[in-house]
């Protein structure tokens, strides 16, 4: 049996109580329990007419009560049958108060049993309303009961008693058994209501449940096959002895990459953010790093800044984006270095993602240009520096996740100054360490408060 016929099956449409109150497919919870209320109100106030005939209580009590079933009767057919409910729970607790307060006078007063009426009263109102209406009920209520208390005090004569001890047994002690099988049937339904949800509740969350683990299964598949994608460790550390990658997705696939190959003379590094996180931004960092693979390789461009521009040419393409479609805001910040060995040449190019180079201890910021790899009003050419390396230079590319995480004491941003003064006291050190101490210095800076914004990047390499 499948998730949704054990939801249906938990749910029984066409018993006695949902034609009394409603199916849960129709009414919510509230609305059922006010549907009760009012057809156990008339089914009390017509039972209280009979009583008083038998007994032969004062005619004007019989009146009000009589008038209590067919107004109580007329709220149930409005909130059943024409499924009004909110606009009607005012006038109902208005006209309670009216009706109870003039059976009180009618009924002996505070010798009756209006006050256990008004209690029981008071319960359901409580049930039915929420915030600050349930003060105003609660307050109305006690209000109410405390201006009939002194009214009778002071005015004795307007309250009308029994006529004899055995009637006024006889009223109270009905009241009370009729009153006790009402909250008897009104806790059943809620009861009954209740355990309807939960077993609706509990089977929609398992079904959630497996759906959460279905999909989460596949994106930890779709994870194994971007890290396929990604250049194996062994082979960047044939290509770059001395580096380190600090690679941290916000969610369990990532909108950042990174490419490392050798590809006959040259050394190519890219460091990449598409836009978006998790399954979107990984979709785009599959095609960046197709495309990147296929120009690098097949069309034998060995200028950083042309990569970029051919890049941003097929990202295009491949997206169908249009000259004029700039609502389109799909694309990737990108930076890529080249760098020929043999002349100590590396040149670089950025679109939106910088280079840091530190030598001496002291940084050389390579500015990108300020221009997406994507659909964009106005498309400025890459521009491409060219790089004399020298043994134990140290680069950094880096994504725009570390810099813009939220954390520390004030939930501020990361902010660029700070990572360069981090870089600074850590340029120095092996690079193993570097990302250990990046590492850190996350946690600290998260605090165990904070979440994680965005894909994480950084690829630090020396020169040898």
């Amino acid at each position: 049996m499948n998730k949704e016929s054990k939801v249906n099956t938990s749910y029984y449409p066409h018993s006695f109580v949902d034609i009394l109150f409603g199916g849960r497919n129709e009414f919510s919870l509230e609305h059922r329990f006010f549907n009760s209320i009012c057809l156990f109100s008339t089914l009390a106030a017509s039972f209280a007419t009979i009583t008083n005939i038998a007994l032969g209580l004062n005619l004007t009590l019989t009146f009000f009560t009589f008038l209590g079933a067919i107004i109580f009767i007329s709220f149930y057919y409005i909130s059943r049958i024409r499924k009004i409910y909110k606009a009607l729970l005012t006038p109902f607790i208005i006209y309670s108060l009216v009706g109870l307060s003039s059976v009180w006078f009618f009924n002996s007063g505070t010798d009756g049993p209006v006050v256990f009426v008004y209690l029981i009263a008071l319960v359901f109102f409580v049930i039915m309303t929420e915030g600050k209406n349930r003060v105003f009920v609660i307050t109305g209520f006690i209000l109410n009961l405390i201006l009939l208390f002194c009214v009778e005090l002071r005015y004795p004569n307007l309250v009308t008693h029994y006529e004899s001890d055995v009637v006024k047994f006889y009223d109270v002690s009905i009241t009370f058994l009729f009153s006790f099988i009402i909250i008897y049937f009104v806790v059943a339904v809620l009861v009954r209501s209740y355990r309807d949800e939960k077993v609706i509740s509990n089977n929609q969350r398992d079904e959630i449940a497996e759906q959460k683990k279905q999909i989460t299964d596949s994106i930890k598949y779709a994870s194994s096959l971007q890290q396929a994608l990604l250049p194996h460790q062994n082979y960047i550390k044939k290509i770059l002895p001395d580096h380190f990658i600090f690679f941290k997705p916000k969610d369990i696939v990532s909108g950042d990459f990174y490419w490392i190959k050798n590809i006959n003379d040259y050394i190519v590094i890219v460091a990449a953010d598409c836009t978006g996180h998790g399954v979107s931004g990984a979709l785009m960092s599959v095609l960046g790093i197709s495309l990147i693979n296929e120009i690098t390789t097949k069309k034998e461009i060995r200028k950083a800044s042309q990569a970029l521009e051919v890049l941003r040419h097929e990202i295009k393409n491949q997206l169908n984006h249009s000259s004029l479609d700039y609502s389109i805001n799909s694309g990737m910040d990108i930076a890529i270095c080249v760098i020929e060995p043999d002349k100590k040449i590396m040149q670089y190019a950025g679109a939106n993602n910088p280079l840091y180079m530190f030598r001496d201890n002291k940084l050389t910021e390579f500015k990108p240009t300020r221009n997406p790899i994507g659909i964009t009003p106005i498309e400025i050419p890459f521009q491409n520096h060219e790089i004399e390396i020298q043994e134990g230079d140290t680069f950094y590319l880096f994504t725009d996740g570390f810099v813009d995480q939220f954390g520390g004491d004030n939930g501020k941003k990361f902010r660029s100054r700070r990572f360069r003064h981090m870089l600074l006291g850590i340029n120095k050190k092996p690079m193993a360490d570097q990302k250990k101490i990046l590492e850190i210095n996350l946690k600290y800076w998260l605090k165990n408060t904070y979440e994680q914004v965005d894909d994480m990047l950084i690829l630090g390499f020396r020169v040898k």
